[in-house]
């Protein structure tokens, strides 16, 4: 590799000021946080969060106090136990729903109930009914397919139960900068137009987003929180 294309490894994409929906962390950076995040377990479990958003999801966590979190992708359960141990280190008793297509068999920890769902159809899983009478505040976390259509179906599914303050993560908006093009910057692509059709219902939490510089999270503009 020429000293170059080494070179061009370290910068963004993009210069920031030509595209502020990109994050200022290097493609290099970026990917080697990506490849020890892979390797990264929590109690035997893949967790698949790298370090910038699991100390962020503390300080919402700690901020929000939800009552109930719900996860759309358990994948094999690794995350949603994470978060119940958070909670309780808040002295939270939050519960956590984790929803995927194949459903985790785990029965570790009883805040946690892990159930089967497909996110292009929320509304024909038992989602409607614990939301209509799970204790709040309620956090979302969408980490499905990351697919455009995945991350716009749960946006608008949850935008029906989401109350004044409350906070759905649309995870993975990363993909670009991380050059994941198969995907075709699904999350992101999801965001703008949710967002585009409801200007005045919800905001991106920039406080989140820019804590540790300017979408320093994989969760590009993806923390948002409704009005």
């Amino acid at each position: 590799m020429s000293l170059y294309k080494k070179f061009l490894n370290f910068l963004p994409l993009r210069p920031r000021f030509l595209d502020p929906d990109r994050s200022s962390l290097s493609f290099r950076t970026m990917k080697n946080i990506q490849d020890a995040t892979f390797r990264y377990k929590y109690k035997g479990r893949a967790l698949l969060k790298n370090p910038f958003d699991l100390a962020l999801y503390v300080r919402l966590i700690e901020q929000v106090r939800p009552g109930t979190i719900i996860e759309i992708g358990s994948y094999n359960g690794g995350s949603a136990l994470w978060f119940s141990a958070q909670c309780r280190a808040l002295d939270l008793q939050t519960r956590i729903v984790s929803l995927d297509i194949t459903p985790v068999e785990c029965d570790d920890d009883a805040n946690v109930r892990f159930i089967q769902g497909d996110i292009y159809s929320l509304d024909q899983s038992e989602l409607p009914q614990i939301l209509a009478s799970c204790v709040r505040p309620l956090l979302v976390i969408e980490d499905g397919p990351h697919t455009f259509e995945g991350s716009l179906s749960a946006l608008n599914f949850f935008d029906q139960h989401l109350r004044s303050g409350e906070y759905i993560i649309v995870e993975d908006g990363v993909l670009e900068d991380l050059r994941y093009r198969e995907l075709k910057n699904g999350p992101k692509r999801a965001i703008k137009e949710f967002l585009a059709t409801r200007p005045d219902n919800y905001r991106i939490d920039r406080e989140y987003c820019d804590f540790y510089g300017h979408n320093v999270t994989w969760n590009i503009n993806g923390y948002l929180v409704k009005n």
